[in-house]
């Protein structure tokens, strides 16, 4: 519940309107029990044949990821370019999509040569509904109620989700369970874990959008940190303490983190509370119910208190990327996949150094343990069709998008024409030009996509510190127990109720109300929410 990055249970029906409206009636909605509906029960999910995992070797890494989740790294673009889908996925049919962009539209087909390139590629006219951040909620909403769905629709977990599932959108067990993933083998190379995401009512829903175990990164303006003399590896509290003291200067408008929550995202780790949720004895602890919790909020308080964290910490308007870059924070949580958009924002800036620190224990004496990522970032579901063959087609559609790195087809899908949309350099790196970085936004990365890799055109020391920080801090990593699963009071109720919790904190941590309110909030949320989000997760775990 503390996670930055979107997944089945954080993408929850904000402004949805209630999953009433969105399946067309009451009756789906009245047939819930603690795990969404009857046919979503956890014996029965658990009983599903997963697509076999077949990963994809034509392209090997200069550093190779391992069983701790550490992702394989490139230096450097492979120079050959496999082609691992040898006939086009159609033959002219028309094909709709939607999902969620997070830069401008991009012009048209027509006046795309990209988009132009794509649909030639794929043997379709690919037709896609882009819908910006902001408006995410309410178009996944109005899309469904009005019953006007795309052939792939990026999901958006929302209450009664499997009911949802089942009426909507296409079962997929024919087609992807066990052995018969072997016909789209891009598919086959996801990873096992991220298809748990895809499993609902006994069967699979949709297609995963994997993401790395790391999760996170701990970024840091490395340049900042040389310039104040302090450590890029700072063992427990206290020294964490003095670095961001010593990193901090008002006068010069600059502070050591921008926000309060990714300050406690790192402080939850140093302090070894809960990844989400603890599960020992049969029995699931909130981080929020946890003396390691309690700490972390006498930390934020102290940190508060010194004056080391920016001062519009609490305001919903801070810009924690922007105040990055621009030097008047030292550092900042952010997803993994930031790197790279860390170094493209700070091209011009030759001052502008990365770096990654790792969190220690609290007493300083080990790395303490990590929390992982969700392994999925959303599925792609396929509407109901009457013609299988519509069903087959969107499928091998997906299975071209999610080809793997180094491929001829994953660098026609990120980078788009060689001299028109990218170039390449002597190493054989392309660099997305003007044209490239406006025509190549689609959001096809969000229909389908490839396992992740540590890769950042022309900067091969990249690969090497990304690989090596991965490698250090998931040794001793610890994964939410609850990934993957569903609780329909989560997507219900719990937005509300978390918000209620997140505004008493804060008020907690600028002295606004005491300390002992915590207890009194924590009480709260079990009432409301907690405790039957709770008794749905230990109904699937156990």
């Amino acid at each position: 519940m503390t996670s930055i990055a979107m997944n089945r249970r954080t993408l929850l029906a904000a402004g949805a309107g209630g999953s009433a409206a969105l399946l067309g009636g009451g009756a789906l909605a009245g047939c819930s029990n603690r795990s969404g509906s009857p046919q979503n029960a956890p014996s029965v999910n658990e009983a599903v044949i997963r697509p076999a995992y077949v990963p994809y070797r034509g392209v090997q890494p200069d550093l190779p990821g391992n069983e701790a989740g550490v992702d394989p790294a490139f230096r450097n673009f492979p120079r050959e370019h496999p082609k691992v889908v040898q006939e086009k996925p159609g033959s002219g049919q028309p094909l709709t999509g939607m999902g969620n962009i997070f830069y401008a539209v991009p012009p048209g087909p027509d006046q795309n040569t990209y988009w132009a390139g794509l649909n030639d590629r794929l043997g379709v006219d690919l037709k896609l509904q882009m819908v910006p951040t902001g408006d995410w909620s309410r178009k996944f909403a109005t899309t469904i109620a009005g019953n006007e769905l795309p052939d792939l629709m990026q999901m958006r977990v929302i209450a009664n989700f499997p009911q949802l599932l089942d009426k909507k959108f296409a079962r997929l067990d024919d087609h992807l369970a066990g052995d018969a993933v072997k016909n789209y083998p891009n598919l086959a190379n996801l990873p096992e874990a991220s298809w748990q995401a895809a499993i609902y009512n006994g069967g699979i829903y949709g297609v995963p959008i994997p993401r790395g175990a790391s999760g996170n990164y701990c970024f840091v303006r490395q340049d900042l940190f040389e310039q104040a003399g302090v450590s890029m590896e700072p063992k427990g509290f206290d020294e964490l303490k003095e670095l961001m003291r010593a990193l901090t200067d008002p006068p010069k408008r600059r502070w050591a983190i921008g926000s309060w929550a990714q300050l406690r995202k790192h402080l939850i780790t140093l302090n070894e509370a809960p990844n989400g949720w603890r599960y020992e004895g049969g029995k699931l602890t909130h981080q929020y119910e946890t003396e390691e919790y309690k700490q972390t909020i006498n930390d934020l308080i102290e940190l508060w208190q010194l004056g080391v964290i920016h001062p519009d910490t609490f305001s919903d308007s801070l810009q924690s990327k922007a105040l990055f870059s621009s030097g008047s924070i030292a550092i900042t949580h952010d997803g993994y996949l930031g790197w790279t958009q860390y170094v493209l924002d700070n091209v011009s800036n030759p001052a502008f150094k990365l770096g990654l620190i790792p969190v220690y224990t609290r007493d300083g004496s080990e790395l303490a343990p990590w929390h992982q990522g969700n392994a999925s970032f959303s599925i792609t579901s396929l509407k109901k069709q009457d013609s299988p063959d519509k069903l087959t087609l969107a499928l091998r559609v997906l299975n071209w998008l999610a080809a793997p790195f180094g491929t001829e087809e994953y660098l026609y899908r990120l980078y788009g024409e060689q001299g028109v949309d990218h170039t390449v350099n002597a190493e054989g790196n392309p660099t997305l030009t003007k044209t490239g970085q406006t025509n190549t936004v689609l959001p096809i990365r969000y229909l389908a996509d490839a396992p992740p890799v540590i890769y950042q055109p022309g900067r091969p020391d990249d690969a090497d510190q990304q690989h090596a920080y991965q490698t250090k801090i998931l040794a001793t990593s610890v994964a939410d127990p609850t990934d993957g699963l569903f609780s329909n009071t989560l997507a219900t109720q719990n937005a509300t109720v978390d918000r209620n919790v997140t505004d008493g904190l804060k008020a907690i941590i600028q002295g606004r109300k005491p300390f002992a309110e915590w207890d009194r909030l924590i009480d709260t949320w079990r009432q409301q929410a907690g405790d039957k989000i709770r008794a749905e997760y230990e109904d699937q775990l156990q």
